[in-house]
């Protein structure tokens, strides 16, 4: 008689999944979803159960070791979801499923038990609410329009577009109202979650123990009882961060996705998914509607709403109609005409004194952090790097260190030039930590905190700086976009932008994007209360269009002048890419393999898709690796995949690769 068998989904490289036998002893626990512990290679691993076979697909088929779990641990839904994610983002399905679980799960621990289905009195009944706020004009419109396709249990798509400060956090929680009434569940993302904990605070007030929260800096016993709280129903309202996309939510309704335009929803790291996409897959297999909200939404997304993919609603007034604040540009190539090279030019200067007198508060933004970005001899041209990666190290006057920001390798800096010997080096740029000491020098009386990646790097710290400056116990605060992100402090009145220059001018055709989403969502931090604001933005370009269109808070403006630039390029939104990415520990290996492969494949590719590359990347050496890509351009990722997944799959064949590639659909730089 033949043996029962299964397919399973490994995280492993391979694309396809692996045939196993059932003992009979186990057959009866055998069911979709669940993890089973099988021996690869006589190693043993986890892997989940995703299809049942008839046929032997070889001729002796192993048997697995055990059923981890008495349920399952992935719905059907989630399953459908997972596989397509292998399919689009060119992985494994073992892959995706772990990028779907809590991490204890990956290595078989937190055994799913059985567990009644009953869902508890608090999570059906209507969730504690303090009287929801009376919406706009502009918001009850909006919440209508996006409830109709509630109601109907449709899959819809849906882009909140709504200037900062205009109450679009009010019309998600009026549209999870209502599914809570209805018993139905929703997810709401958030960029990063350590960084708005406002935005928690007002949920949790809203909705009590019909919360659950999960991001990645919960302990993971933490996450896990999480996530047995959602997929139980004791908690029909899940906000996180990327990963809260999967989140195992009962009859799930809605998905928003909040400052969607933000570039920390692309995951990094295989799958190299994007979870607007990856939300968007959910919302349309478990019928549920997904709304993009945002001030400055991403031109892929208002490109799809002008094509009628995703339905535009519009909230163009701050709430009680507060003014957006003033923005003045200060041309810092002004400045040095007139002799001063300074970090304050004089109008900023002026505007903080200004803002301190009147016992308001300022927030700086410097997108660098560090006090110089690096050591440079003035005789030799000696540039102070990493061996490891080929980027300049970055001074820390704190640690009196250099620091790479990359590979986090540790430098004690020579004050004699260690290539000539004969100069001492300079200190050039600024960062975040030169900001701190010049504002500590010009406003000796003012209370200053710093927010970065450095100040930042203990546990709770984000909270503790944004609570201090809450309670008015800070005066300054400066940062990096760390500061820009969705934070609500009524008594700001001033934004100073140190450079706007920062991104500007990287080799990448979303700088000016990246650019005009963060000079406008940092202007939005003022003038959110009863003071009204002001910005002042120090900028060596004060003609560039994402520059004057963040002056005027003109989205539209940027829109049009950038959809030009890309259209001309024939770059995202006009058309999608994929990037292919090799990396390895000879650089000459890495080239030439690269070389090779694309060759290999332009021979194969179908008409209308189009073979960028080979060339390093930008920073051509990361961690003892050097880095080469090539990148495929063509109306839709269907188009390329199948010419790539067979070039790949035969180019390994033929050539014994020591190189490592790795696929990045829809990269976002």
């Amino acid at each position: 008689m033949d043996p029962f068998l299964i397919d399973v989904a490994l995280a492993l490289p391979s694309g396809g999944t692996f045939q196993y036998a059932v003992p009979e002893a186990l057959r009866e626990r055998a069911a979709l979803g669940k993890r089973v512990a099988v021996s690869v290679r006589s190693r043993r691993m986890i892997g989940y159960l995703v299809g049942f076979s008839t046929e032997r697909a070889v001729a002796e088929v192993k048997a697995i070791e055990s059923v981890v779990d008495d349920s399952p641990v992935l719905s059907p839904e989630l399953l459908e979801l997972t596989r397509w994610m292998a399919s689009h983002y060119l992985c494994s399905w073992g892959q995706a499923i772990e990028a779907a679980l809590p991490a204890p799960f990956k290595k078989g621990r937190f055994l799913m038990k059985s567990r009644p289905g009953k869902v508890p009195a608090a999570a059906s009944a209507e969730a504690p609410d303090p009287g929801p706020r009376v919406l706009t004009a502009d918001q009850e419109r909006a919440y209508r329009l996006i409830l109709g396709d509630l109601v109907a249990r449709r899959f819809a798509g849906h882009l909140l577009y709504g200037i900062t400060g205009s109450g679009k956090t009010e019309v998600y929680m009026h549209l999870i109202r209502e599914l809570l009434a209805a018993g139905r569940g929703a997810i709401v993302l958030v960029p990063e979650i350590s960084l708005t904990p406002q935005t928690v605070d007002r949920f949790r007030a809203r909705f009590g123990d019909c919360l659950a929260v999960v991001h990645s800096r919960l302990a993971q016993a933490r996450r896990v009882e999480e996530w047995h709280r959602i997929r139980s129903g004791a908690a029909r309202v899940v906000v996180g961060a990327r990963s809260a996309v999967f989140s195992p939510v009962r009859d799930l309704g809605l998905i928003v996705i909040d400052e969607e335009h933000d570039h920390s929803y692309k995951q990094e790291e295989t799958p190299r998914y994007h979870t607007r996409d990856v939300a968007a897959a959910r919302c349309r297999i478990e019928r549920a509607v997904l709304l993009l909200g945002s001030a400055t939404p991403s031109l892929e997304s208002y490109h799809a709403a002008e094509e009628g993919r995703l339905g535009l609603e519009r909230l163009p007034e701050r709430i009680e109609r507060r003014p957006l604040p003033e923005v003045e540009i200060v041309d810092l190539r002004r400045n040095e005409a007139a002799g001063r090279d300074r970090i304050f030019s004089t109008a900023l200067e002026k505007a903080v004194r200004d803002c301190l007198g009147k016992k308001e508060q300022a927030m700086l933004l410097l997108n660098r952090r560090g006090f110089a970005t690096h050591l440079h001899c003035a005789s030799c041209g000696y540039v102070s790097q990493c061996p490891n990666c080929r980027i300049s190290l970055v001074y820390h006057y704190d640690k009196a260190a250099l620091f790479c920001h990359l590979c986090q390798y540790r430098q004690t800096p020579e004050r004699l030039c260690p290539a000539c010997r004969k100069h001492p080096l300079h200190y050039f740029g600024i960062g975040t930590q030169k900001v701190e000491s010049e504002a500590s020098r010009l406003f000796p009386g003012a209370r200053i905190a710093r927010m970065d990646a450095d100040s930042t790097a203990r546990k709770d710290s984000h909270e503790t700086i944004l609570r201090a400056f809450r309670k008015g116990e800070v005066d300054i605060l400066i940062g990096t976009q760390m500061i820009a992100k969705g934070h609500d402090f009524p008594n700001v009145s001033l934004i100073g932008v140190i450079s706007a220059d920062t991104a500007l001018h990287i080799p990448d055709f979303r700088a000016a994007e990246r650019t005009f989403d963060l000079l406008t969502q940092v202007a939005g931090r003022a003038g959110r209360g009863d003071v009204p604001g002001r910005v002042v933005i120090q900028t060596y370009v004060p003609h560039h269009y994402a520059i004057r269109s963040a002056k005027d808070h003109d989205y539209l403006e940027f829109y049009a002048q950038e959809m030009e630039f890309r259209r001309e390029l024939g770059m995202p939104p006009c058309a999608h890419l994929v990037k292919v990415a090799a990396a390895g520990a000879s650089e000459r290996e890495v080239a030439r393999q690269t070389l090779l492969f694309a060759r290999f494949l332009e021979r194969r590719l179908p008409e209308g898709v189009k073979l960028m590359g080979p060339a390093p990347e930008i920073v051509s050496k990361e961690m003892g690796q050097f880095r080469w890509n090539l990148y495929l351009k063509g109306p839709s990722p269907e188009a390329i995949h199948p010419a790539l997944r067979q070039a790949l799959e035969e180019f390994k064949k033929t050539e014994k690769a020591r190189v490592a590639f790795t696929i990045d659909v829809d990269p976002q730089s």
